[in-house]
């Protein structure tokens, strides 16, 4: 991957507040050269997103939609984003020309697992997490049993920032699991000669009433053991009163 081509972060730390807390407020803004709708402005406190704007609509998204009624963001926000994004664009060819030095890579790890607990022929979703690489550019594919799903059925955060200035991700692809499906995270990277790859086997438990069923059968039978071992002790014992 050519380093231009590369997801470039102009300004990664626009505004740190520190507290005896040892509190951190962060402005992120990110883009891409050569991708004029790209971007991303959020804004994160202690590494949890509180929001972020829209790069088409500069709308603003709180992270958690409960809290929106409690408090009202900066009307400043959808400008402050028009700039900074704007800015970054701006930036990036000259950046990447007065560069000299290559850029700090850091290769990613990955993890796959179901949002709920797998039951055959029940809808569920698959997490695949992504963690801890630099730069934030990173393109992650879903197969299932060898063949790429559609689009459609995939959908993906925005990029967060991890306290050492790395970044994660995450990917989540809606699935109905059937015995012997096999499925497959790949991360590609600038960091990674290849791409690394993740597998997940859907491997459902047993249904919950065959369970039900063996637990009383298994219940039954030592009821049974009990019944026949208490009869043996009361005979051998009514055969020594009578000696």
């Amino acid at each position: 991957m050519n380093l231009f081509q590369v997801l470039l972060v102009i300004c990664l730390v626009k505004c740190s507040l520190e507290t005896a807390g040892k509190h951190l407020l962060r402005f992120l803004t990110f883009c891409q050269r050569d991708v004029l709708g790209d971007g991303q402005y959020d804004i994160e406190y202690d590494g949890d997103q509180l929001l972020y704007v829209d790069p088409v609509t500069y709308q603003v998204v709180e992270r958690l939609p409960e809290f929106a009624q409690q408090w009202t963001p900066d009307p400043g926000l959808a400008r402050d984003t028009y700039l900074s994004v704007g800015t970054c664009h701006y930036n990036i060819p000259r950046y990447t020309k007065a560069e000299s030095d290559p850029p700090v890579l850091a290769s990613p790890t990955s993890m796959i697992y179901p949002k709920q607990e797998v039951e055959l022929a029940v809808p569920n979703t698959l997490i695949c997490f992504v963690n801890n690489f630099h730069p934030p550019d990173i393109q992650i594919t879903w197969t299932k049993n060898g063949q790429l799903v559609e689009e459609t059925e995939v959908s993906q955060t925005q990029y967060y920032s991890n306290s050492d200035f790395s970044f994660r991700i995450s990917s989540y692809l809606d699935f109905t699991p059937q015995q012997g499906d096999i499925y497959s995270c790949s991360v590609d990277h600038i960091s990674l000669r290849m791409p690394l790859n993740k597998f997940w086997e859907v491997e459902a438990h047993p249904d919950g009433q065959v369970v039900e069923t063996a637990v009383c059968v298994c219940g039954v039978i030592v009821g049974l053991i009990g019944l026949v071992t208490g009869l043996w002790l009361i005979r051998k014992a009514n055969k020594l009163c009578q000696t």
